[in-house]
């Protein structure tokens, strides 16, 4: 072994340099086999962090309107389908049939945004969030909205 700096022939044992005193630094030499293999197991070691990250993700996804389509839904097809005691004369009343159309509008709102909300995480993550939830709301408030424009055009 021989010094960097002077180039005088030492042990390899020693720490420093008899003639000079510079520090002995080691040079771990590899080959280009192992700079591939190191660089392998980081990459693969980086790749699992990166799906957990991905999974970690989608687990976080959430819909904010999938909740609100489903209760105004609900809602709107309760006030259109339930019966009201005729003592009360808010059944067949204009107001009570606009309002189940605003109740129902509403809902068809959610849905759509709730739609529109699972195709853009469908484009970015190819996973959709509750897409049962959103169909069951979409049908009942496009239901309760044909219903309720019939109800209020027929009076």
């Amino acid at each position: 072994m021989y010094c960097r700096k002077c180039g005088a022939k030492m042990s390899d044992t020693a720490r420093f340099c008899d003639s000079c005193g510079e520090e002995v630094k080691k040079v771990r030499q590899r080959s280009d086999t192992q700079k591939y293999e190191e660089r392998k197991i980081e990459d693969a070691k980086q790749s699992k962090s990166k799906k957990s990250k991905h999974e970690k993700a989608l687990e976080e996804l959430k819909n904010p309107y999938v909740i609100p389509a489903l209760g105004t839904a609900i809602l709107a097809f309760g006030l259109a389908i339930f019966p009201w005691p005729i003592s009360w004369r808010i059944g067949t009343s204009l107001w009570m049939r606009i309002l189940i159309l605003c109740v129902a509008l509403l809902s068809d709102y959610h849905c759509t945004k709730s739609r529109q909300v699972n195709n853009l995480y469908n484009i970015q993550y190819h996973y959709r969030v509750q897409p049962r939830m959103v169909t069951i709301a979409t049908v009942l408030a496009t239901f309760t909205t044909a219903v309720s424009l019939f109800a209020l055009i027929n009076m």
